[in-house]
């Protein structure tokens, strides 16, 4: 596959060899992201009508792989940005919408965050706290939106999230809404950013909002959608994640291989141990196998 190909080259050259330093220092890689939104890896399924590359899911799963093979953390926003947030602009989004959010998403203008979890919920859509109460006034009519969402991917570089909140508290499932959220709205605020084990390429942030408000425009869908359109978006980012999980893994494998043949014990290299190349060998269909169940779910997205 060209594009494959054309992703690997980049990752390889231009990331994998910076990954492990990026790490230490939390870099957020900007001009490497610009790079990959350059080869369309944004925006993949998105049709080119929208700035998209107009592939297909299939490909968005090869490519997730390949990123993640050079660094874990830079895959996990291009996942984000693909699935759930392109993903569910196409699906939910007003042409009005897609023409302000979806192609400066897909072209890599703007990058997307989606805020469904929160503390003490985790992402249990249906028992959500924040909330997003309708106000409308002579000149104005919007939605003011308070609460807090944890776990947040590109939460703090992000340039617009998708905000699930709770529109009608006695509808239960029914009462979530869906809202675009510009990331400089007044309101908003990164409240920290996670210092996690690894992926620290990626921010992972707390957002508060308090009294955020935004216009009815910026709803996605009718009211009481919200809950179809989180799960929307869940079920393809999963896919993103089991192609992220090979490609990390494919890349530990090779990194174990390589240090097999080079570290010398008792005078050879430990690879020629049969016990190592036992665990070598166990791992390798493992991974092949992780691979090749992703493409028929990918193909059926």
């Amino acid at each position: 596959m060209a594009v494959q190909d054309a992703v690997r080259a980049f990752v390889q050259a231009e990331i994998a060899p910076h990954a492990a330093a990026w790490d230490k220092a939390h870099h957020f890689p900007a001009e490497q992201l610009k790079g990959l939104a350059a080869l369309g890896c944004y925006g993949v399924a998105v049709p080119t009508e929208w700035d998209g590359a107009g592939l297909d899911y299939l490909s968005l799963a090869l490519i997730l792989e390949e990123v993640a093979a050079g660094d874990g953390g830079t895959s996990t926003v291009v996942s984000v940005n693909n699935c759930p947030v392109c993903s569910i602009l196409m699906a939910f989004g007003n042409a009005d919408q897609k023409e302000r959010f979806l192609k400066p998403l897909a072209r890599g203008d703007m990058l997307g965050a989606f805020c469904l979890t929160e503390p003490h919920v985790g992402s249990q859509a249906d028992g959500l706290t924040t909330t997003a109460v309708r106000v409308q006034d002579a000149d104005r009519d919007g939605y003011v939106i308070n609460g807090v969402k944890q776990f947040i991917t590109s939460g703090k570089h992000g340039d617009v999230a998708i905000v699930m909140a709770v529109t009608d508290k006695a509808a239960g499932k029914r009462g979530i809404s869906a809202f675009l959220v510009p990331t400089t709205t007044p309101g908003y605020t990164v409240a920290r950013v996670e210092d996690k084990l690894g992926q620290h390429s990626s921010d992972t942030a707390q957002i508060l909002f308090d009294n955020c408000r935004v216009p009815a425009a910026n709803r996605l869908g009718d009211e009481g959608q919200g809950l179809k359109i989180a799960l929307s978006g869940l079920e393809g980012g999963r896919i993103g994640i089991a192609a992220q999980s090979v490609g990390m893994a494919r890349a530990a494998f090779e990194a174990a291989l390589r240090y097999s043949k080079d570290r010398q014990a008792f005078g050879v290299a430990i690879f020629e141990h049969q016990a190592v190349q036992h665990k070598l060998a166990d791992r390798a269909p493992q991974i092949a196998a992780a691979s090749q169940l992703i493409r028929p779910a990918a193909s059926q997205q």
